[in-house]
């Protein structure tokens, strides 16, 4: 495949939390002999943060607005990492700009009403949601640019590990997989606009429960694509979704970020078309920092992924002023006592990889994103009619008709033999 250029620029909107694993991210990409990435723009919603921002990690330019950067800098790589209520709207830009690849946090968009002060029951901002992501997603095919729903948990090293053995086992008649179950968790979002649904979009279900999912729906798709050439898709959903701690003492939330707007506890079961299942969770009640595991039983083994933590590195600490400013592992609270330390965690929880996967999609004209737009599509169709099933007693709401209705190129679905092998050979 031909690389269609060696100097990448790359711009960045967002100067939070994921604005700069963004910029990390990228900053530990394995080197590639003769390929540059340079920093070229980034823009915030205060164009103070944005100068500190491009101090801080060496960015060419800040820029007071998404479009101004795009203008000015013609990137090959955007990166969408601001608040979830902008998404929509910067990828609209993108597209329009024909941006070579658009990396776009998850979730892909927040419901548009909340943007115009309207209320709708759970099935009307599902369907208008879809649609709005439809049109947009329609924008970006035809701009020609390349869409990375930037899913991390699709590129930890373990769901590409596992990919890997859905190809070894292919020629011995395996590789369904039957059962998916998986956890996100920690003790409350420390972004501001999280508790706010009209930027956030919502709460454990939207922005935590969306992280296994992800792995989830990409593996249906690739086992799919190995056993018949076409992606398995989900059709059902049922889901609870629950406000906790805001229905206890105030004692109870001593220790968590209380959320007042927004869910904190969520469970979703996800029907495939073949039958099978996926059963996420996402929830705000883990007291001792961020919970993250992945486990996937099929016909041809079991395979858990405790990816944070796990006891790969164990700590102990009599005072925990002893580690200083560092931070042993995500959203932990203390590091006193004994912990598992995540060293390289960024690369443990797939932003390495992920990144990775941009900059390869723009060097190679013909690769897509392992990530792209038919997991954002699936993924946003899932959690909406999560939130719809349990405005009605967690009943199984259909969602067929968005996702076996909505065919998408096979060019942009992932691509199996390109997953990667994390698993070395005898």
């Amino acid at each position: 495949m031909a690389r269609s250029d060696t100097h990448l620029r790359i711009t960045i909107s967002g100067t939070g939390f994921a604005g700069d694993f963004t910029a990390r991210a990228f900053s530990m990409i394995p080197h590639k002999n003769g390929v540059a990435l340079e920093f070229a723009g980034v823009t915030s919603g205060h164009l103070g943060n944005a100068r500190l921002f491009a101090q801080r990690h060496g960015v060419t330019a800040a820029f007071e607005s998404h479009q101004e950067m795009l203008d000015a800098v013609q990137p090959h790589i955007d990166c969408i990492a601001c608040a979830n209520h902008a998404h929509i709207r910067y990828l609209l830009e993108a597209a329009d700009a024909a941006v070579p690849v658009i990396v776009l946090e998850k979730p892909p968009m927040i419901w548009p009403g909340y943007l115009e002060n309207r209320a709708a029951d759970a099935a009307m901002r599902k369907a208008e949601s879809m649609d709005v992501l439809h049109e947009a997603l329609e924008a970006v095919e035809a701009s020609g640019s390349k869409l990375l729903y930037a899913e991390n948990f699709v590129y930890v090293d373990g769901v590409k590990a596992l990919a890997q053995l859905l190809r070894e086992v292919e020629s011995l008649e395996k590789g369904k997989i039957l059962l998916q179950q998986g956890v996100c968790a920690h003790q409350g979002s420390h972004a501001p606009d999280y508790d706010i649904p009209e930027k956030s979009g919502g709460g454990a279900l939207f922005n935590k429960a969306c992280h296994p999912l992800g792995s989830a729906l990409y593996l249906k798709q690739v086992e799919g694509l190995l056993r018949e050439g076409v992606p398995i898709r989900p059709v059902k959903v049922s889901a609870v979704v629950e406000a906790v701690l805001r229905r206890q003492p105030p004692a109870s939330g001593e220790f968590f970020r209380v959320m007042r707007q927004v869910d904190d506890y969520a469970r979703i079961t996800v029907v495939f078309e073949d039958g099978t299942l996926a059963e996420l969770t996402g929830h705000d009640l883990s007291i001792s920092g961020i919970h993250n595991r992945f486990s996937v039983i099929a016909d041809f083994g079991q395979y858990d992924m405790r990816l944070n933590p796990n006891n790969a590195n164990e700590l102990f600490l009599p005072q925990g002023d002893l580690a200083g400013s560092l931070l042993l592992r995500e959203k932990l609270p203390t590091a006193e006592g004994t912990s598992y330390p995540a060293p390289r965690e960024f690369h443990a929880h797939g932003y390495v990889n992920e990144m990775e996967d941009a900059v390869l999609c723009a060097l190679e004209r013909d690769r897509y994103p392992q990530s792209g737009t038919m997991l954002a599509w699936d993924t946003l169709a899932v959690l909406m009619a999560g939130y719809e099933s349990a405005e009605k007693g967690s009943r199984f709401i259909d969602i067929s008709d968005y996702t076996l209705g909505r065919d998408f190129p096979l060019n942009v679905a992932p691509d199996p033999l390109l997953a990667g092998e994390p698993l070395q050979r005898h």
